[in-house]
């Protein structure tokens, strides 16, 4: 994940509860907007042996009233019950995205992943479900590094039998992090997970030093669209899910990184200071009806800005452990 003033962020089928935030705190640095797709993928659709079908734009969220807080890592976190509710207006449908998700099938047909390398060529985009913003931007090198870790996960879970769904043809695909999560949700993923490191000569952080973590889905966890509809994470199945491929990433990741790595349910900060939108989950989580995990890692290696080739392999060596330990080829 980068130094920046903005940062990406991305639910089997859960609910999406959004709530109306009665004030927010306006953010001194611009935001930068952050949709989900509702055209289901045909590529996705051959890719794992469905028909292409399209589904309608889905009914908004419901609203409610009342403030949550940020949990630590509890078993299953949970937050405050939500009351009052009204309908909110329903927005216009988005485009679907330039370029198809990359795909490789497996000649077995087993287990569809779903691999998401971080950030894109800057692209402007709003859920119109939620309406949060899911825009991306580009950082480099970690753009090209995250992209590269996730060619060589790629081919690896593809050699042991699994069907890989890429969210990016190539680094420098235009995908948002609505349509993103979309992709995964299409195509059913079993496991979908985001890989991100922090790289750059100002800001950067080396791979043994920090920033290695890795995210979960947890209830209560929550994004604020630019209208302070409050949009919250509500799968209490999916949410356990979550919590347990998180550890086992966790541990897959610290035996091949060889460094500690930390397992967090929510960003542990309020988005919004960084000007994002407000909240505590990435955006492709909270979207998706998956389980999704994101992962962050250092992004430098010795004496260079971004990873060598070395410690690329290192990273994609423990998300593949993980992988086949949360879901094995059967």
């Amino acid at each position: 994940m980068p130094h920046r003033l903005s940062r990406r962020s991305h639910s089997a089928a859960r609910p999406i509860l959004v709530t109306c935030v009665v004030a927010l705190t306006a953010c001194t640095a611009a935001p930068i907007p952050e949709a989900s797709r509702t055209m289901t993928s045909p590529a996705v659709k051959a890719a794992i042996g469905e028909q292409p079908t399209v589904t309608p734009v889905p009914n908004k969220p419901t609203l409610s009233r009342a403030p949550s807080t940020v949990p630590t890592t509890p078993p299953i976190p949970t937050r405050s019950a939500i009351s009052s509710t009204s309908a909110i207006s329903a927005r216009p449908a988005v485009p679907a995205p330039p370029t198809h998700p990359r795909t490789a099938i497996a000649p077995d047909a087993g287990p569809v992943i779903v691999l998401d390398p971080g950030h894109a060529p800057t692209i402007s985009h709003t859920d119109p479900a939620t309406g949060l913003t899911d825009s991306d931007y580009e950082n480099e090198p970690e753009m090209r590094d995250v992209f590269a870790v996730a060619e060589l996960v790629r081919a690896k879970l593809v050699a042991a039998g699994y069907r890989v769904v890429m969210t990016k043809n190539s680094v420098n695909d235009r995908v948002s992090l609505g349509q993103r999560a979309a992709i995964a949700n299409d195509a059913h993923a079993a496991l979908a997970l985001s890989i991100h490191d922090q790289a750059g000569a100002g800001g950067g952080i080396g791979f043994e030093q920090g920033n290695n973590i890795v995210y979960y889905q947890a209830v209560g966890d929550y994004r604020v669209a630019p209208d302070g509809a409050k949009v919250e994470f509500t799968d209490s199945r999916l949410a356990a899910t979550s919590l347990k491929y998180g550890t086992i990433f966790q541990r897959a990741r610290q035996a091949a990184e060889g460094v500690g790595v930390r397992l967090q349910g929510d960003t542990g900060y309020d988005l919004g200071s960084r000007g994002l939108a407000a909240g505590d989950i990435w955006i492709v989580q909270l979207l998706s009806k998956v389980p999704w995990i994101y992962n962050e890692a250092g992004g430098n290696s010795p004496g260079m800005s971004g990873l060598d080739a070395a410690d690329q392999q290192r990273y994609a060596d423990g998300l593949v452990a993980a992988v086949q330990r949360c879901v094995p080829v059967h």
